[in-house]
């Protein structure tokens, strides 16, 4: 939220700087204002607050986290990589709330698109195919498992729910 504002502030005043300049100078001294301007509102569409909020949500801020996703109107607009982002959080915030449907929805997304890192991919799917077996769908459970132990990852806790769905599939 806060580096949204100072993001917003920057362009307003590169811009006026910019629009200033032009009239006083010309354009060949304010054609760089421009620029900067118009950088950092396009940075603001196609990243916006989703790093924010996924380092929130990794630091345990659900309520934060959820404040600052659930701000960007437009998720259609976002970089592949951010859009991915932004399905992951609002998805394991929705598991957090307990809200089944969204998460399933928001981490397919996820997984469809793409995770960066393998940990957080086997996450997406462990979540899957936990909801899939509380649904008593055991072949889709199967399913997301055999993803999520595709993930090379060296996260203890990620092994140790992929065995705990092993033996609960078993």
């Amino acid at each position: 939220m806060f580096i949204a504002r100072i993001r917003f502030l920057l362009v307003i005043i590169f811009l006026g700087l910019a629009v200033w300049l032009h009239v006083v100078e010309g354009i060949g001294s304010a054609w760089y204002l421009y620029v900067a301007g118009i950088l950092l509102l396009l940075t603001h569409f196609l990243t916006s607050n989703v790093s924010a909020a996924f380092m929130l949500l990794r630091g345990g801020h659900l309520d934060k986290a959820e404040q600052l996703i659930d701000q960007i109107k437009k998720p259609e607009w976002l970089l592949t990589r951010h859009r991915a982002y932004y399905h992951f959080t609002k998805g394991m915030i929705a598991a957090q709330r307990n809200a089944v449907p969204q998460a399933r929805q928001h981490l397919s997304e996820a997984l469809n698109i793409g995770l960066r890192t393998p940990t957080d991919n086997a996450l997406a799917a462990i979540n899957l195919s936990n909801f899939a077996y509380q649904a008593n769908d055991r072949s889709e459970a199967q399913k997301y498992l055999d993803k999520a132990k595709s993930y090379q990852t060296s996260d203890l806790i990620i092994k140790e729910h992929i065995g705990q769905l092993e033996g609960a599939l078993g």
